[in-house]
């Protein structure tokens, strides 16, 4: 009767055995977790994450102060959703908003109530001022691991658009953030460049009588003297005063350019085609303006930041709303530019594949689970099992058990 009860007894080596399978599980899975939303470069140094592939980033709402028509009054919080194509070829209507993202999802800044970040006629100074609690931009985040073997120049391509001329949006900034803890982060500068001087319409130095605002492309050229409705219609024209609450900057002119030594983020404001709302219009955009603040970028400027090895948080905050975003594309030093005609799926982010849990957490989780495994062998067995039932029934006595007499 012993002998069979003793058989029918779990052995230490099932215990082990199962402990083993139930660790590996749970590491296996804190592992896939970790990685989740870390994007890790492919083989030719190229980081790619799509808006439709919602484990490969991460979205943060934006506050409720200003931004609005009337910036003095509270407002929905806005953030960064995922939004059906709104293409439609059997309608024969146009569209309602934007077309021919890669999987007929992307994400947008909703609800689209016209607000701005900065409000109208602010103008940037810092990155930090996203995060401000008075403008409090809505972003997306894209976690970057960069390698030893991939370190070095590092360049952005965006697949957006937008289209104010039908109510959506069409301006966003780019800011890249170094990963130095779980609670600390430090700006990473992009690259120094130049772009043209430009000032306020209203500024002392400007001779500027107003702006021509052009509703496809967002630029909103200035003239010294009012034009004529030929070269502007009458109801496009801003004069000076106004034209100075939406934040207008005019070039100084004669060539003049300005070095922006250590830029904090890039604007992207219109594109080629303007905001005709869809994605396939200028399938991935490189060029843009470094510590921009305006209502169309200069162009004349490439997003691209010297990375060394470490983890890197990529923001695409949202400047206006009802902006668009299907995919980013970040060619390391021997990736190549993005090719037009290749259109990606889902699930073709480069997601990392390697566990980013280091060998000393790996050591602790196996020595935990190995006492959880002893310890439950242990209790199975008739001393354990003594020392459980007079816990149980009388927890005072289970002292004798533990107590070690030093006299």
């Amino acid at each position: 009767m012993k002998n069979q009860n003793r058989n029918n007894s779990p052995s230490f080596l099932t215990f082990i055995m199962v402990g083993l399978a139930f660790l590996v599980t749970v590491l296996i899975t804190a592992a896939q977790q970790t990685a989740a939303k870390t994007l890790c470069s492919d083989s030719t140094g190229v980081f790619l994450g799509l808006a439709t592939d919602e484990f490969a980033y991460e979205t943060v709402a934006g506050g409720n102060k200003g931004g609005g028509p009337d910036d003095e009054a509270e407002n929905e919080p806005q953030s960064w959703t995922m939004t059906s194509d709104a293409s439609d070829a059997h309608s024969g209507k146009p569209p309602t908003g934007p077309t021919n993202s890669y999987d007929g999802r992307f994400l947008q800044v909703l609800p689209d109530s016209g607000r701005s970040y900065p409000g109208r006629g602010g103008h940037l100074k810092h990155a930090a001022q996203l995060d401000d609690v008075d403008i409090k931009s809505p972003y997306v985040n894209f976690n970057l691991r960069v390698d030893r073997e991939h370190a070095g120049i590092h360049t952005l391509f965006l697949r957006w658009t937008g289209g104010d001329t039908v109510g959506g949006g069409d301006s966003l900034y780019v800011v890249l953030y170094k990963k130095e803890s779980k609670s600390k982060r430090t700006l990473v500068h992009g690259q120094q460049t130049v772009k043209p001087a430009v000032v306020p319409i209203d500024a002392g130095m400007s001779r500027y009588a107003g702006c021509c605002y052009d509703m496809v492309t967002h630029a909103c050229p200035c003239f010294s003297e009012v034009p004529t409705n030929a070269t502007c219609p009458t109801e496009r024209f801003i004069d000076r005063v106004r034209a100075s609450t939406f934040g207008v900057q005019c070039l100084v002119g004669g060539g003049a350019m300005t070095i922006v030594k250590a830029p904090e983020w890039y604007l992207y404001a219109g594109q080629e085609a303007g905001d005709v709302m869809d994605f396939d219009s200028e399938p991935w955009d490189v060029t843009c303006e470094a510590d921009g603040s305006n209502t169309r970028d200069s162009g004349h400027d490439f997003p691209s930041w010297v990375l060394e090895k470490g983890e890197y948080d990529l923001r695409i905050y949202a400047r206006e709303d009802g902006t668009a975003l299907d995919a980013i594309y970040v060619a390391g030093p021997r990736g190549r530019a993005p090719t037009v005609s290749r259109r990606y799926a889902k699930g073709d982010s480069t997601i990392c594949v390697t566990p980013s849990l280091g060998a000393g957490k790996v050591v602790g989780f196996a020595a935990a689970g190995l006492c959880v495994v002893l310890l439950v062998w242990f209790a199975s067995t008739r001393p354990g099992k003594e020392i459980l039932g007079t816990v149980l029934s009388k927890p005072a006595q289970a002292v004798r058990y533990v107590y070690i007499d030093n006299s």
